[in-house]
């Protein structure tokens, strides 16, 4: 596991992931509580986005196929051992920055960062683990909770105001939407807790700046352990009939761990830039829910 750096890599991370062309439409329909529904198939939907609900559950299905299938050695991490094997270079990839040391987050359970020369379809930014049930801490930063179970997997991107990386020539994940990508708030991970601590930039709405500096040791009053800018996140968890679930916390009861102060740490913009309609998605699973997940 490396903690130092890491503001570094995550950018890094983000910069790679943006060099997907922004999305080139909106796509979903937004009811009026916030909350998108994908599950359209009318002639209008079809034109604006391309793919009907059949095809973005094929689509989804195939991304959890191959992101399963490139993951099969790395499903349970049962000890140190296995985390140093997932360390290790392979195919471009290099799963080793733990990016809130070994905390789980509420919703969302242990992230573990690409930091490899790749980061792309198939072969994602992060990967999501669950704690073993029986541990007793889950938010002690220095203490592992084995075996670690992959949950989900996701997707970052640097923020641009309306414009999350697209993915439109992707098999898998080329009917994802806008509203798909959540905002993961420029942050200070402070090295006593390895938390993460929210920090805003000035704005007229939430998510009209683009955050691209990130926040210092005054924003915070506390231990720098790292720091980063606003980023693009997607978050995708595996669903037991094949097809996973596009969501900011995992499907059905929350995975244990410190508060994502959802909202804030994580949320879904006000608006885009691009529509000026309104954004803003259920935070649960289901948001986008793809059956069977």
């Amino acid at each position: 596991m490396r903690r130092g750096g890491l503001a570094a890599v995550l950018t890094g991370v983000a910069v790679l992931m943006a060099g997907a062309a922004p999305a080139a439409a909106v796509g979903a329909d937004v009811r009026s509580d916030g909350v998108v529904s994908s599950a359209v198939s009318d002639a209008s939907h079809r034109t604006r986005l391309g793919c009907t609900y059949i095809d973005r559950h094929r689509a989804l299905a195939l991304e959890q196929r191959r992101v399963l299938s490139f993951m099969k050695d790395f499903l349970v991490l049962r000890n140190e051992a296995d985390v140093e094997r997932l360390a290790q270079p392979r195919d471009g990839v290099q799963y080793f920055v733990f990016s809130h040391a070994y905390n789980s987050i509420r919703g969302m359970g242990l992230s573990i960062i690409n930091g490899g020369e790749y980061s792309g379809p198939g072969k994602p930014a992060m990967l999501l683990y669950r704690p073993s049930g029986k541990a007793k801490n889950v938010t002690d930063p220095d203490g592992p909770d084995f075996p670690y179970t992959l949950v989900g997997w996701g997707y970052a991107g640097l923020y641009m105001p309306g414009q999350p990386p697209s993915y439109a020539d992707d098999p898998g994940l080329r009917c994802l939407t806008k509203q798909d990508w959540l905002v993961h708030e420029r942050s200070v991970h402070p090295a006593d807790t390895w938390a993460n601590i929210p920090v805003p930039p000035q704005e007229a709405w939430h998510g009209a700046a683009t955050g691209e500096i990130p926040p210092s040791a005054d924003d915070c009053a506390c231990p720098v352990g790292m720091t980063h800018p606003r980023l693009w996140d997607l978050h995708i968890f595996a669903g037991p009939l094949g097809v996973p679930t596009v969501s900011m916390l995992n499907p059905g009861r929350p995975m244990p761990g410190f508060d994502p102060q959802v909202g804030l740490g994580f949320f879904y913009p006000s608006q885009y830039p691009s529509t000026s309609g309104p954004a803003g998605g259920d935070p649960h699973a289901g948001h986008h829910n793809h059956m069977g997940a």
